[in-house]
């Protein structure tokens, strides 16, 4: 028998008929998002997405059913999916030990979504030790598996400054040269995220040697992107290096992604004119 029949004939026993209802009123528990993500996220242009089905569900039995038959028939993304409603437990009861389950199920198989919730769970210790060596193995996996935003949880990681609890035995290192690395195997894969801080860092000089060219250069691409403080960080590089033009641009882009302090800047500008 394969691994992935054993995977399939394990979850009808797994898989309860029913789920439990998260505790607190609706309206609250909407607020918090949780940790990890889904695999069915809305694209670009598309409107589904599995939070929304969930928010607008008046039956969120209906929905269990119907992500649970899909699971049983094999789908990998209702597998993860199944996993990151139970480690959060915004719609139903959470349960970290099944979502582990289910998640490392997901994984196994090639989810690298799964691989990153995985890391989740041992980054905030949901059901387990917070092991931040551990999350980092899962987030390595998730990033050669595909998932881009995987290399900014990892760069994040690198700058943390808390130790894991199981630290005597493995024992995690800031290294800030290892985020800088991080952030830029994102911004290659095109993250916007790790497009801004590879960016910041060039700009500034910071954990590696200073380039305004090439910081200039990720810095746009993030912007562009619809990061806010990229478009700040271009505003005010070139506020600093008097180029009039593009700093108006990216201050006015800026302005638009929502930006008080691009505000600021114009007020100030229409102040001394």
């Amino acid at each position: 028998m394969s691994a992935a029949s054993n995977i399939y004939s394990l979850l009808g026993r797994l898989l309860p008929e029913r789920v439990m209802p998260a505790p607190g009123p609706a309206r609250v528990r909407r607020l918090y998002s949780g940790v990890g993500m889904p695999a069915q996220r809305a694209a670009l242009g598309e409107s589904f997405s599995l939070v929304s089905l969930l928010d607008e569900a008046h039956d969120l039995q209906t929905v269990y059913a119907d992500l649970r038959r899909q699971a049983l028939d094999g789908s990998v993304a209702a597998l993860n999916d199944l996993g990151w409603i139970w480690l959060n437990g915004r719609y139903w009861r959470a349960d970290p030990v099944l979502a582990g389950h289910l998640l490392r199920m997901a994984a196994l198989q090639g989810s690298a979504v799964a691989w990153f919730n995985l890391g989740q769970q041992h980054y905030f210790g949901k059901g387990v030790q917070v092991a931040y060596a551990n999350a980092a193995e899962y987030y390595r996996h998730a990033f050669e598996a595909g998932l881009a935003e995987a290399a900014a949880a990892l760069g994040d990681l690198y700058e943390e400054e808390v130790c894991d609890s199981d630290s005597d035995s493995n024992p995690w290192q800031m290294d800030p040269r290892q985020a800088y690395e991080w952030f830029m195997r994102g911004a290659q894969r095109g993250d916007a995220r790790c497009r801004f801080e590879a960016g910041y860092r060039l700009l500034h000089g910071l954990q590696v040697d200073k380039d305004s060219r090439a910081g200039v250069y990720w810095l746009e691409l993030a912007a562009v992107a619809g990061v806010m403080q990229a478009a700040e960080e271009l505003a005010l590089h070139f506020q600093t290096g008097g180029n009039e033009l593009r700093y108006l641009f990216w201050r006015d882009q800026a302005i638009g992604l929502g930006s008080p302090l691009a505000l600021a800047m114009k007020v100030e500008d229409q102040l001394r004119t």
